[in-house]
């Protein structure tokens, strides 16, 4: 009996200790998910390796062996406590090693590379899970690994010493130093672990892909000969040291790389080109962590298609961590889907398509493997183009002169825009001087703007600590530099002023500078001949209303031009790239021009050229229109015609034969049904005098049996349009020559109005146009809007009026079209002479008009295009 209670006792403590074994381990199980075992296990799990600390103003020294060929040192920066993590931040940090003998300095370098942080989301108590490298301190900030690499001398005495510094005066590093030796490792077994552990070191040495690399780069990556070497003196004094925590953790390449392009900044908008019929979804979204969940916006989204229906969508911002989608249709054709952020703070966007309906150039398109399911994130056709800042801390832009140049090689085009790290409308002041061979000057010159910020435009900015703008002065930059941050983020740009120049003779620099950050580009005017026409997918085929802006194109009539001054302009990160987005844009009025002024006055050729009369329709709606008009005359046919007192002269009749063989015919007229006049045609064109009639509306009536009557009567119909008799030339190959008197700086216009016999519009030049030779006086040092083309040739639009009739000539009608010529504010005031000649066999006839002097404005546009007029060389 106490046998078997001693047994129950025993089975009963058993079971009470598996019990609290059991609850033990659950206890165990469930601390390992607390926040505090997740952060306990991030250290557990990360490699501790003891860097040593490189303070500004200090430095640590390593003994190399003799027998080293190369140093690797492996750092990492500190960042400024308080800094905020961002995926797309990079800095830029600098590392000065010094190799002394006992002789003297052996080597001297200044390396510098650029990094980023990898971290994972945070957990609900902040903390990053997933970190690329971090300390025991919560507050302090590592960046990513990265390696410098040092091939020694190979001459050089058995002692040495490395000497290591920060390369930046602001700038904390965490060092560790490896030497590379004589030796020889067994190779890997493995050529796959070999190829990991090279991918590995690239993703800590470099920011490019590992199959971008050199063979002979990803041969030494996979090498691994590398002993650690320790710093000399004594720890606390000659040095310090810090322990880091490492992982494998990196975030992928495109995910730092793209993570500004899917940014969409306050106020800034995107352009995406994109062929339908396709159905885009776009993607809104904010990363904001808001306390409470607010909208961030709003949004509009805008689409112009190819025909130039235009589609506008207002849509609320989304809230922080909710992601909005909108489902977009696009019927067949090119569209450009623009999106803009109106709101006040960054947001982030993705507009999702087929890989096919993305309109990119073929060369700048992802491989096709990338797409998901055949669909892929759309992003912007980027241009780049090279621009220069000016402003108080930078040196003045300086182009040189070639003395030998003409006056049209002596054409400077100057575009400008101001620069900001936000949006602004602050005035843009250029100032522009010219200087003759010994530094005197022969000329002033100022472009001043009020431009709008461009949100489709932005500038790649050399980095600098802080994110500052290029000549800004070093009180402003001090304030920002000690963060060493220098991420790519795109500067706001304003609109472009623009504005062009002839230097005049003896000009050997043209300085250029601003009293603030703004950013110059200069053209020099070299003509191909050829009309600018876009390159593919970029085609002008099938537009209406609308045109690609900034699509490249395949011959250009402005060339930049680099200062002369270029490498001190680079030592001070005054060179920079200005990013313009392609995308459709409505075609509108180039500017606006004020309605001529005055009257109409005609202008005659020089000489004596032969002379053709036309009729041609016109409202008789002025008392001056009114001595001109005629009114056609049909055997058989009443009009009602409209006789004035102030018409001195008497009505006449003028008749026209189509064949000799009516000749002897008799005519009568018919005035308000009683006859009036009768007479004989004895010629094929005759005239014949009325008697004077009381003024007033008259019914006139022409009766003949001749055939092929036509008549005209000096006077005009009683409602609609009459015809006006017009003298026009034969335009030949020996052309015609006609004076243009220019009063004024002011801009002056010759319409030449040119007859052909057909309607429709040439695909040829058909005619030449010259002023004073090729060569017009022009006015040096003023800046002006646009440039008068001294020699151009013209392809002659359809004709959009009625058709006119040579005199005499029954049946036969001619179709007028007019061509401006424009000599404009470049051109000196004085007497100038246009020359219109006829390029091919086709027959043209010209007259010649022009009004009242214009408003003169000699004050540069705001201007967003190239070329010298607005029909040509423009895109």
């Amino acid at each position: 009996m106490k046998t078997r209670s001693r047994a129950l006792v025993a089975l009963l403590g058993l079971m009470v200790g598996l019990a609290l074994i059991w609850g033990a381990s659950l206890a165990v199980l469930g601390n390992t998910d607390t926040p505090t075992a997740r952060r306990d296990a991030k250290f557990v799990n990360a490699e501790r390796l003891i860097f040593y600390r490189l303070e500004p103003g200090r430095e640590m020294r390593v003994r190399v062996p003799a027998d080293a060929e190369e140093l690797l040192v492996v750092t990492h920066e500190l960042l400024p406590d308080g800094t905020p993590y961002a995926p797309e931040k990079q800095y830029q940090y600098g590392l000065k090693a010094i190799l002394r003998g006992p002789d003297g300095v052996l080597l001297e370098r200044a390396i510098f590379t650029r990094t980023r942080q990898s971290k994972g989301q945070p957990q609900e108590d902040g903390t990053f899970l997933e970190e690329s490298a971090f300390t025991t301190h919560a507050d302090q900030q590592v960046t990513d690994e990265r390696e410098f690499v040092l091939r020694l001398p190979k001459e050089r005495p058995d002692y040495s010493v490395l000497y290591l510094r920060p390369a930046g005066t602001n700038d904390t590093l965490l060092a560790r130093v490896y030497v590379r030796a004589h030796r020889t490792l067994p190779l890997l077994a493995s050529q796959k672990l070999a190829q990991a552990r090279a991918e590995v070191r690239a993703g800590r040495a470099t920011f490019e892909p590992f199959e971008k690399l050199s063979g002979d780069t990803r041969r030494w990556l996979a090498e691994e000969h590398w002993e650690r070497l320790n710093a000399e003196g004594e720890a606390g004094t000659d040095y310090q040291i810090e322990p880091v925590y490492r992982t494998a953790y990196r975030l992928p390449l495109v995910e730092a790389t793209e993570s500004v392009q899917e940014r969409l900044g306050a106020g800034r908008a995107v352009a995406l080109n994109v062929t339908g019929p396709a159905k885009p979804v776009l993607w809104l979204w904010s990363d904001a962590t808001d306390a409470k969940a607010q909208p961030h916006g709003p949004v509009t989204v805008q689409t112009l298609s190819a025909d130039g229906t235009a589609h506008t969508l207002e849509l609320p911002g989304p809230v922080a961590g909710s992601p909005m989608s909108h489902p977009l249709e696009l019927p067949a054709g090119v569209h450009t889907v623009m999106v803009r952020n109106d709101g006040q703070e960054d947001l982030r966007y993705t507009v999702e398509g087929p890989f096919e309906s993305w309109l990119l150039p073929a060369e700048s398109h992802p491989s096709p493997g990338v797409a998901s399911e055949g669909r892929v994130a759309f992003l912007p056709d980027t241009r780049r183009t090279e621009a220069f800042a000016t402003g108080p801390a930078c040196p003045v832009l300086e182009l040189d002169i070639d003395p030998r140049m003409d006056a049209v090689g002596r054409l400077v085009r100057i575009d400008a825009r101001t620069l900001d790290r936000a949006p602004s409308r602050e005035p843009l002041h250029l100032s522009l001087t010219v200087l003759d061979a010994q530094g005197q000057s022969l000329g002033q010159a100022s472009l001043d703007a009020t431009p709008e910020p461009a949100p489709f435009e932005s500038a790649a900015l050399a980095p600098l600590p802080g994110g500052a703008l290029p000549c800004t002065p070093m009180a402003q930059v001090a304030q920002d530099a000690g963060t060493g941050e220098v991420t790519d983020l795109p500067a706001w740009v304003s609109g472009t002023a623009s504005a062009r120049v002839f230097l005049p003779m003896g000009a050997r620099k043209l300085r250029v500078e601003a009293p603030r950050a703004t950013i110059v580009q200069l053209y020099s005017f070299l003509s191909s001949g050829q009309a600018l026409t876009a390159m593919a997918p970029y085609t002008n085929d099938a537009l209406t209303a609308v045109r690609w802006r900034n699509a490249p194109v395949d011959a250009r009539a402005w060339h930049p031009m680099r200062p002369a001054n270029l490498p001190a302009l680079m030592q001070a990160g005054a060179r920079l790239e200005l990013l313009s987005q392609v995308r459709l844009e409505p075609v509108g009025p180039e500017e606006d021009t004020p309605p001529p002024s005055g009257d109409a006055m005609v202008v005659r050729p020089y000489g004596s050229p032969a002379v053709v009369e036309v009729l041609e329709s016109a409202q008789a709606d002025t008392v001056d229109m009114v001595k001109a008009l005629s009114t056609v005359l049909e055997p058989g046919r009443a009009v009602r015609a409209r006789f004035d007192a102030r018409t001195p002269t008497r009505p006449e009749v003028r008749l026209s034969l189509k064949d000799a063989a009516a000749l002897g015919n008799e005519v009568e007229v018919l005035l308000d049904g009683e006859p009036l006049h009768r007479f004989t045609v004895r010629s094929t064109r005759t005239r014949e005098l009325l008697p004077p009639l009381p003024p007033g509306e008259h019914e006139v009536l022409l009766r003949s049996t001749a055939p092929g009557l036509t008549a005209m009567l000096n006077r005009p119909p009683a409602t609609g349009s009459g015809l006006r008799s017009r003298t026009v030339y034969p335009v030949g190959q020996g052309g015609l020559r006609v004076p243009v008197r220019k009063t004024g700086p002011g801009a002056v216009t010759l319409n030449v109005v040119v007859y052909t016999p057909v309607a429709e519009g040439a695909t040829e030049p058909q005619l030449s146009v010259t002023v004073d030779g090729g060569n017009p006086v022009r006015r040096a040092s003023v800046l002006v809007p646009h440039v008068t083309r001294a020699e151009r040739t013209v392809v002659l639009p359809a004709s959009e009026r009625d058709p006119a009739m040579p005199a005499g000539r029954p049946g036969v009608k001619w179709y007028a079209r007019t061509v401006p010529v424009t000599l404009g504010e470049d051109i000196a005031p004085g007497v100038h002479t246009v020359r219109i000649q006829a390029l091919g066999s086709e027959s043209l006839w010209a007259r010649f008009f022009m009004f009242g002097p214009s408003v003169e404005n000699t004050a540069p546009r705001m201007w967003n295009r190239g070329g010298w007029q607005p029909d040509e060389d423009m895109l």
